[in-house]
C-alpha cells in the first residue's frame, strides 16, 4: 500500500481560495501538538500569509505592478506552504487523521487500473490488393495495442510479427493475396500489463 501524501500544490486555487486554504492551514497548524516544531515556522508563514493578503488587496485596483508584486507574494507563499507539507508528511509517515489535522487536503491514490483483453478482433480487407485492416475496441488503461501477425497456424512457440500502434487499429500491408493469415492484438497499458485478443484469421485479397 502506498504511503497517505498530502496535496502541496496550490496552482489550481483562485487567489482568493489560495488566501484562505493558507489561512486554514496556518490556523491548524497553531498549537497541533502532532507538529511540535514546524518547519519552516508558523511565525514565517503567517508573515507571508499577512503580505500576501495586503498585495491580494493592493492588486485589486489591476495596477501592473501591484499585480506582478501580488504574484511575487503569492510564490513566495507557495514555496512555503509546499516545505511545510513536506513536513507534515514526514511527521506524520502516512497516518490520515495527523495529515487531516494539519489542514492540508490529502491526495488521493490512483485507483488502479487494470487492462482487459480488447475482444474478438475485426478484419476487412483494405481498399488495395494485399491489405488487411484490424481493429479492437478500446480498452481503459492500454498505452498501447501491439498488432501480431502469423503466416502459420499458431502453436505455443509460435513467432508472431508485431506492430505497435497508440490506437486500436491498423492495417497490414503487402500480404500475399489467397494466403490465410492468423492475428491477434494485445492491449498493453502500465507496470507490463499485458492482455491478448483471441486469435483471429481471414484469406488476404
Amino acid at each position: 500500500m502506498k504511503t497517505q501524501k498530502v496535496k502541496i500544490s496550490f496552482s489550481s486555487y483562485s487567489d482568493a481560495d489560495f488566501e484562505t486554504k493558507a489561512g486554514h492551514i496556518f490556523a491548524s497548524m497553531t498549537g497541533n501538538p502532532a507538529f511540535g516544531t514546524p518547519i519552516p515556522t508558523l511565525a514565517e508563514v503567517q508573515a507571508s500569509i499577512a503580505k500576501y493578503s495586503t498585495d491580494l488587496v493592493a492588486a485589486a485596483t489591476l495596477d501592473r505592478t501591484a499585480v506582478a508584486e501580488k504574484n511575487k507574494s503569492r510564490k513566495q507563499l507557495e514555496l512555503l506552504l509546499g516545505q511545510l507539507g513536506m513536513y507534515v508528511m514526514y511527521i506524520a509517515n502516512g497516518d490520515a487523521a495527523i495529515l487531516t489535522s494539519s489542514g492540508y487536503t490529502l491526495a488521493k491514490e490512483p485507483a488502479s487500473r487494470f487492462i482487459t483483453n480488447p475482444g474478438n478482433v475485426t478484419i476487412a480487407n483494405g481498399i488495395t490488393s494485399g491489405q488487411m485492416r484490424v481493429s479492437v475496441k478500446t480498452v481503459d488503461g492500454a498505452s498501447v495495442y501491439s498488432f501480431e501477425i502469423s503466416e502459420v497456424e499458431p502453436v505455443a512457440g509460435t513467432e508472431w510479427q508485431s506492430t505497435t500502434s497508440s490506437k486500436a487499429k491498423f492495417t497490414f500491408k503487402n500480404l500475399q493475396p489467397g494466403k490465410r493469415y492468423w492475428i491477434r492484438v494485445a492491449a498493453i497499458g502500465t507496470g507490463e500489463q499485458i492482455a491478448y485478443s483471441p486469435v483471429a484469421s481471414q484469406f488476404a485479397q
